[in-house]
């Protein structure tokens, strides 16, 4: 073997003898493994596996719940997993494991632990049993902050057993479900804050950290909301007109739950659900409860291209009052190309019903000043996004002729 050493003007070979050899190959492994010693070790093998691994050697659960997909996750893997400090910290106490909670065991590990936002962190006993959890991206102080959580058996573990054991003042809720939303706990989160308000009505309108926390998490579904919004007029006059916008948002954000997802991506929609959802609005005599349908059946319709339903709910969602021009552009020019821009619509009633919306998108828009400051380029023009929406509509109803 011979190694060289280099120079500004020449090469000259090293001899080497046995002894050499070996402290080379040596320096070379030492030189491998300690970037893989400074940083987290994310163990091979099943759930199963860690769990043994924990009880084995007497440690913790740190589990990774990542997908493919979600960016918050590639940047903890890339930019926080990697850190001296964070390996130094985690490997010690830890049996660490990432898995993907969309293959293998990790569809089944994700309803097992309610896991619904990415990456959620998981610090778990050697049985399984969660002791601390997190949902999002944390730098490597949070992240050893939360974990510490787990090994001192404080956050979410202790809060779990003073919930068990009755306690149920304002403040303990509060912070309770505090910690249950920024661990994305969406399920118990709900349980506890429905539980929590259900006979508080009148404390509602007249208590403001009472409001604050029905502000906070309660939804159409929660037994406390309709006696509420019964009393919209009350609130308004204790909270102000926001707090009554407030309520008339919850239902439209209610509604979104009837589309159908598959990771990020609108699949389709629940329309038996809404339906049902709708008239339930209708029985509450909640004031726009057709665009708030409509919102929902654009997306939808969309997804599945039911062209005549999508037009349908178009035109609808265009009077509703909190529709936004970014929606009804997406959905018209889905409309527009899902026809062949245009040419392929046999109907010529829907034809003339998407032009005379055209025609009426584009007296909205034109002339009028765009104060959002956001712009379009299209080849060397720069113009506002407004603007740029009404010459797109212009083309589209150009198209229909």
């Amino acid at each position: 073997m011979r190694l060289y050493t280099t120079g500004l003007l020449q090469l000259s070979p090293i001899k080497t003898n046995d002894k050499m050899k070996k402290v080379f190959l040596l320096f070379a492994v030492i030189v491998m493994v300690l970037p893989l010693a400074a940083q987290i070790h994310f163990r091979e093998g099943s759930f199963a596996e860690a769990l043994q691994a924990a009880k084995a050697e007497n440690k913790l659960v740190f589990m990774d719940c990542y997908t493919s997909w979600c960016g918050p996750c590639k940047r903890m893997a890339s930019q926080v997993f990697v850190l001296e400090q964070v390996g130094e910290y985690f490997n010690p106490r830890f049996v660490c494991v990432k898995i993907d909670m969309e293959k293998g065991e990790g569809v089944e590990l994700r309803k097992k632990y309610d896991v619904n936002a990415y990456p959620t962190l998981l610090v778990l006993n050697a049985k399984g049993e969660l002791l601390s959890r997190h949902a999002g991206y944390l730098e490597a102080d949070k992240l050893i902050e939360f974990a510490e959580n787990g090994v001192k058996g404080g956050g979410l573990t202790e809060m779990h057993k003073r919930y068990a054991a009755g306690e149920r003042s304002v403040e303990f809720i509060r912070d309770y479900l505090a910690q249950l939303d920024d661990a994305a706990m969406s399920g118990t989160l709900h349980d506890v804050a429905d539980d929590f308000l259900k006979d508080k009505a009148d404390a509602v309108l007249t208590d403001e950290n009472m409001y604050k926390l029905f502000r906070s998490y309660a939804k159409p579904g929660y037994a406390v909301f309709r006696p509420v919004y019964a009393r919209k007029t009350e609130l308004v006059k204790r909270y102000g007109e926001d707090a009554g916008l407030h309520l008339e948002k919850a239902w439209e954000s209610g509604a979104r739950k009837f589309l159908k997802r598959k990771a990020r991506d609108i699949v389709g929609y629940d329309g038996t659900g809404l339906d049902a959802y709708y008239a339930l609005m209708k029985k509450c005599k909640v004031p726009e409860a057709e665009g708030i349908r409509a919102a929902v059946l654009v997306y939808g319709t969309i997804a599945k291209k039911e062209w005549s339903s999508l037009l349908d709910a178009l035109v609808t969602y265009s009077y509703f009052s909190r529709m936004v021009e970014d929606d009804v552009h997406y959905a018209c020019s889905s409309l527009f190309y899902g026809q062949n821009n245009g040419q392929g619509w046999e109907n010529a009633g829907e034809r003339k019903r998407f032009a005379t919306l055209l025609k009426e998108r584009i007296k909205a828009l034109k002339g009028k000043k765009d104060t959002s400051g956001r712009t379009m380029t299209i080849g060397d023009k720069t113009m506002p996004i407004m603007e740029y929406y009404c010459q797109s509509y212009e083309k589209m109803l150009k198209g229909l002729k």
